[in-house]
């Protein structure tokens, strides 16, 4: 049976913006508590307000590097300029009228609420796209109460999280674009924009231009979509590296971000996607289907040339066992799913699979171009999934991907519902179908699977402004700090620190970890060659705890029972910081 599509009407795009301002209403108030001392809820968003800061204070537009981690060295970054344009550019005009601190406030809270305003505007165009004003209106409502997404867009997070899953969307935007060629520029630039910010936006290259070829491929009318997506994104690609990197970073050579061994792969598919397409044209099925096995042929054997190590595996491998093993697989945001929980793991995949299915039940009742849509959604909705099984973090995206679907199915199972003549069946089919919705869909399993956990002491959130105070009535140092504190320590107070939960500084991360897990001796001999000057640690932090529990004679383990080596002389402080002055004497 098919649904029949509710008519577009302006009035719908304005009650989108409506819900939008609603949700960001809601969570100014709901986080105002945080927002005096820059409670941030991740590392990652007290180091990207140091970028920005570092920026600001002069450090060059090409330089991404955090010069107060493990110096004199640095401590290198992948992270891209991109990300800190909006919040530099809401702190610089209000500064001289409201104070530095008063702007960063205020751009810590409000970006990433504009980031969400640009996500539920593409989203409520992609869907709008293929199932019409009303469905797109649902889509946005079930957006702006999904934990799953919101997350990432809450005040004060400023990390690059959110503008990937807003990427991810202006692609699916151009996705579903019904002119093909408009449609094939804008998935293009969505994408060499996100690789810009993240190498997490590769599966998803791959992802799309897979699915524009196969289109390409079927139907003549695609052609344009294909062609333009392959050539805007090498051509894309190329200009914004060279711009946001430097001339230098087109031939600088990087795993883990837009680097030589990923650009020149897609400058290829886009010349010789063109080059195959005016040689040999689009007219049949056969020349299409060359034309995309050549540009993808071109650009795969160009990835071998150019790829080197990063053909071999998991580029942290090169962090080191140790950094590895104690770092970056308690990482469990970045983990596939068969390693979260059972509650998480319904978390991850019952949003994506309910839309996967509606999806393709909504094709079923479709026809035309409009069942094609439908089906192009499915196929992207299906590659997003599979990528968020092998990275937890990647489920904002699919969950997006998986709106539209749902709010079909939801409206079409409410319109069931309200036509029964049974009052009972109106009202409670109607109320049931919250369980439907993305939010409902994972607190019913959560509530089903949730493990009762023992009691445990409550313990102080170790990477607050108060409990780091005390910090600040040292003369400024290096801190032999864990992980997890040093980027509220570098935005907190003046001093440096020696490793951030940040990969390419290698060299600091496994100091702090063999010098927290280390017997006093070897600690000592680690310590010493850093130019740290205190140790500090934290009773609360759960990174602090493995350390200890990783050796029990270790020196974390040694410090948590109060019983330092000698060459560390306490500093007076209150719980939980503790502090150590190092005696190199």
């Amino acid at each position: 049976m098919a649904y029949s599509r509710a008519p577009d009407t302006p009035r719908t795009a304005l009650w989108a913006l409506l819900a939008w301002l609603l949700c960001s209403m809601a969570m100014l108030w709901l986080f105002r508590g945080d927002f005096s001392m820059l409670a941030f809820r991740d590392p990652d968003d007290a180091m990207r307000l140091a970028q920005v800061r570092d920026w600001i204070g002069g450090q060059g537009f090409w330089d991404v590097s955090q010069h107060r981690v493990n110096p004199p060295l640095g401590g290198p970054m992948h992270w891209s300029r991109i990300v800190d344009m909006p919040i530099a550019g809401v702190i610089l005009p209000l500064t001289p009228m409201i104070g530095a601190a008063g702007a960063e406030l205020i751009a810590c809270a409000l970006v990433p609420l504009l980031l969400l305003g640009g996500l539920t505007a593409a989203l409520f165009v992609a869907a709008r796209r293929v199932a019409g004003s009303g469905i797109a209106l649902l889509a946005v409502a079930l957006l702006l109460t999904s934990p799953s997404i919101l997350v990432q867009f809450t005040p004060l997070r400023i990390d690059h999280h959110g503008w990937q899953i807003a990427m991810a969307t202006l692609a699916l935007c151009g996705a579903l674009d019904t002119r093909s060629a408009r449609g094939g520029i804008v998935a293009g630039l969505a994408l060499a924009l996100w690789l810009q910010i993240s190498s997490e936006a590769l599966p998803y290259v791959a992802l799309f231009a897979a699915a524009f070829a196969l289109r390409h491929w079927m139907a003549r009318e695609q052609a344009a979509r294909f062609l333009s997506f392959a050539v805007v994104l090498g051509g894309a690609a190329l200009l914004f590296l060279a711009w946001l990197r430097g001339p230098q970073a087109l031939f600088d050579s990087r795993c883990d971000a837009l680097s030589f061994v990923y650009l020149w792969p897609l400058v290829a598919l886009a010349l010789t996607t063109a080059i195959a397409a005016r040689l040999i044209g689009t007219a049949t099925a056969g020349h299409r289907l060359a034309v995309a096995a050549i540009g993808g042929g071109t650009a795969l054997a160009t990835f071998l040339v150019t790829g080197g190590p990063c053909l071999s595996g998991d580029p942290f491998a090169a962090l080191g066992p140790i950094a590895y093993k104690l770092w970056y697989l308690h990482v469990m945001e970045g983990r596939p799913i068969w390693e979260q929980s059972l509650s998480l793991q319904g978390v991850i995949l019952l949003p994506a699979l309910l839309g996967l299915y509606a999806s393709l039940m909504a094709a079923r009742g479709a026809s035309g171009e409009a069942r094609m849509r439908w089906l192009m959604l499915a196929l992207l909705l299906a590659g997003a999934t599979m990528v968020a099984l092998l990275v937890m973090r990647a489920l904002s995206v699919a969950h997006v991907f998986a709106l539209p679907g749902i709010a079909w199915l939801v409206a079409r199972l409410f319109a069931r519902a309200q036509a029964s003549r049974a009052a009972l069946v109106r009202v409670t089919g109607s109320v049931a179908l919250v369980l439907l919705t993305p939010a409902g869909l994972c607190a019913a399993w959560v509530a089903a699977t949730a493990q009762p956990e023992p009691a445990k002491a409550a313990s102080a959130n170790c990477r607050a402004a108060s409990v780091l105070a005390p910090l600040k009535a040292l003369p400024p140092a290096t801190l032999f700090a864990p992980l997890d504190l040093g980027p509220d320590i570098l935005v907190q107070t003046r001093h440096g620190v020696i490793g951030t939960a940040h990969h390419r500084n290698a060299a600091g991360i496994t100091a702090v970890i063999e010098g927290f897990v280390d017997a006093p001796d070897k600690a000592r001999a680690v310590i010493a060659q850093t130019s740290a000057t205190y140790v500090v640690a934290c009773d609360g932090l759960t990174e602090y705890r493995l350390y200890g529990q990783e050796n029990m004679q270790g020196l974390a383990a040694l410090l948590a029972k109060r019983s330092p080596p000698d060459w560390l002389e306490p500093v007076p402080t209150k719980a939980p910081l503790r502090i150590w002055r190092i005696r190199r004497d």
